[in-house]
């Protein structure tokens, strides 16, 4: 092979690999849109209850057998969701978001955080192999994450923010 051969297909894999990380990048942007445009809105209708526990479930999620007022395990085909509850926190509480970024994820991605109505609102995107990340979304003290594949970021940040912006506790 020629050396302009051999440059050429240099540039070439390094323009492929920039614009394979470039995806993510602009998948988690738009992400995090749809996380604000979810957030500012009003809170979707509850629709689901377990252990006094009260909020949206999208009808594409069921919501399995073991889950506990604490945490609430969605399914949604093969991934599944965390929903996680602190009873003690309000919704402009900041608990779940600080000590998620206490110490910076190695490969995280990116994260934005969203206020309205005395209300604290959150997403993190971290990268956990080549296609997977794990997606965190919060309000107050709700939080949900899951693992998947990084071509759901943008649906499954926008479904995770109806649920967790949903949340109501019979005590708050």
């Amino acid at each position: 092979m020629s050396q302009k051969g051999k440059v050429f297909l240099l540039v070439l894999l390094a323009v492929v690999l920039v614009g394979c990380n470039q995806k993510v990048e602009f998948r988690t942007d738009d992400a995090f849109v749809a996380a604000k445009k979810v957030f500012e809105s009003n809170a979707k209708s509850t629709n689901n209850t377990v252990g006094g526990i009260s909020f949206y479930k999208p009808p594409t999620m069921k919501v399995d057998k073991e889950s506990t007022s604490q945490t609430i395990v969605l399914t949604k085909k093969s991934d599944s969701f965390y929903l996680t509850l602190n009873p003690n926190e309000k919704k402009n509480s900041r608990v779940y978001y600080d000590e998620l970024l206490t110490d910076e994820p190695e490969q995280l991605i990116g994260s934005r955080t969203f206020t309205k109505d005395e209300a604290f609102g959150f997403v993190v995107v971290i990268q956990k192999s080549e296609k997977l990340v794990e997606i965190i979304a919060g309000v107050g003290g709700a939080k949900i994450a899951t693992v998947t594949d990084e071509k759901n970021i943008t649906r499954y940040v926008e479904k995770m923010m109806e649920i967790t912006r949903s949340v109501q506790q019979e005590n708050k």
